[in-house]
């Protein structure tokens, strides 16, 4: 697949080194990277508004036809309608009792001990968030995919590729096709503020305990100002009701439907385009991906040094985001 350059199609890490004045990679971005596949492949642009994006979408191609000579033709324009992203606030607190933190021998120690616990918390929620969030259920937070493709039938029909396994019960999962692009689907942060995991340094104050009584405590501050945009439709993909339970390390159905939801996409070298899919489905891919004559599309493949189950050119990562108790989407 065909990578952009950072100047075009910024990662996480790309914007950090750009705000910094150093010129340096934020370490905080760098072991959130680390920890997300999704956080490490994202495009991450900066929004137009305080609280998000907004942006314009072609609904509809002007009107065009053939003319004679001596004959006109009638005026059109294409049809378009603003969208509006949000932006969500994710934040943490953190008190550790100071005498607490001096009993360790190593207070710095221990408060980035706590540190590390906090970077986890907040990966793990925006990777979830990324998949699952819903701002109809939960305004605070920000729109998710699998809200935006929930109903085979629905707005984006095409984007949604039914799993020719046979579904029953409520252990479902996805996999989720996606082109990183400013111009197509990416990972924002609001106007005018700093991308990724924001942290202040509270210093030491009094705080209460559960009865009211007070303490010195050393205090940190945790933000993150994040949200979700999918500018074109058609550069996502939902490869839905994959039964976890009648995956088979051999076979060639979970194959046919990878490929229906590759020729989903719009088009294949646009940004980065990834495959996601939780440890159950990369486990079995790379089991097939063995039967190499048979699968010829899907490889292992060496890529920074680690091997890679690639499909069609395109990375498979897998994340313990993507759940195995999807209900069966009709």
């Amino acid at each position: 697949m065909t990578t952009a350059t950072a100047a075009t199609n910024p990662t996480l890490a790309d914007v950090a080194k750009l705000m910094d004045p150093d010129g340096k990679i934020d370490i905080v971005v760098e072991q959130m990277m680390k920890r997300s596949p999704l956080l490490k492949d994202a495009t991450w642009v900066m929004g137009n508004l305080p609280t998000g994006h907004k942006f314009t979408s072609r609904t509809g191609l002007p009107s065009i036809g053939w003319r004679k000579f001596n004959e006109g033709i009638n005026a059109s324009k294409s049809r378009t309608q603003q969208i509006t992203e949000t932006c969500g606030m994710l934040e943490g607190r953190a008190e550790v009792d100071s005498a607490l933190a001096e009993l360790s021998g190593n207070p710095d120690a221990f408060r980035a001990s706590e540190a590390t616990a906090f970077l986890q918390a907040f990966t793990h929620e925006i990777e979830t968030g990324a998949f699952y969030h819903s701002t109809e259920a939960t305004p605070e937070k920000f729109q998710g995919l699998t809200p935006r493709l929930d109903v085979i039938a629905g707005p984006y029909p095409n984007q949604i590729i039914d799993s020719s396994i046979a579904a029953s019960g409520a252990d479902q999962t996805s996999m989720w096709f996606i082109n990183w692009s400013p111009e197509t689907v990416f990972m924002m942060y609001p106007k005018d503020s700093k991308a990724g995991l924001e942290h202040k340094d509270m210093g030491e104050e009094y705080v209460e305990d559960a009865d009211g009584k007070k303490f010195l405590a050393l205090r940190d501050h945790w933000t993150w100002k994040v949200g979700m945009c999918v500018k074109d439709s058609r550069y996502l993909v939902r490869l839905c009701n994959i039964d976890t339970s009648a995956i088979a390390a051999t076979g060639k159905l979970l194959i046919q439907d990878m490929i229906k939801a590759a020729y989903a996409l719009q088009d294949f070298s646009a940004g980065r385009t990834v495959i996601y899919c939780n440890r159950l489905v990369a486990t079995y891919l790379h089991l097939q991906a063995q039967d190499s004559a048979a699968n010829s599309t899907l490889k292992i493949e060496q890529i920074e040094g680690q091997p890679v189950t690639t499909f069609m050119g395109m990375p498979i990562r897998w994340t313990d985001a993507l759940l195995n108790t999807e209900a069966i989407v009709t």
